[in-house]
């Protein structure tokens, strides 16, 4: 079955890609905030009320996922590679180090890591089509950008 699922991915076009990410990441989000909600917890602790909603978009829509997709997609799987890894284990690494960085409550880290694995493998599926770095970023901010208009503009 994965060996299905993995052929008909290398078929799909880099726009494909990017959308099933955000979907799938958008499944993620969604089941992780009924998760918390039914042990009366919040899952969105790390969208802060400190910052200002233009600051928010700049910080959390567009400078953190260009960042984190360098450091935890980039440099994280990068290395991995370079040292022999199988990539399952480069994606895992990674997804496990970004959540970590994520670690405002268990809920955000569950989430933090689904949404890092989906990131990974959509880094390495780019790799294939030479922009990952751009796809996965891409990816990012698109989802990053549809938390952050329905938190702002839905409260």
């Amino acid at each position: 079955m994965v060996v299905k699922i993995k052929k008909r991915i290398q078929g799909f076009e880099q726009w494909q890609l990017i959308l099933l990410v955000v979907l799938l990441n958008c499944l993620n989000s969604y089941i992780f905030e009924v998760v918390a909600t039914l042990f009366s917890r919040s899952s969105d602790e790390g969208f802060s009320e400190n910052y200002s909603n233009k600051e928010k978009l700049i910080l959390f829509v567009i400078v953190g996922p260009i960042l984190e997709t360098l450091l935890f997609q980039y440099a994280v799987i990068e290395f991995c590679k370079r040292k022999k890894m199988a990539l399952q284990y480069c994606c895992l690494l990674s997804a496990f180090i970004f959540a970590s960085m994520h670690l405002y409550n268990v809920f955000y880290f569950l989430y933090a890591f689904v949404a890092g694995t989906l990131l990974a493998f959509l880094y390495l599926s780019g790799k294939n089509k030479k922009n990952a770095i751009l796809i996965t970023a891409i990816a990012h901010i698109i989802f990053n950008g549809i938390v952050f208009i329905s938190k702002v503009y839905f409260p």
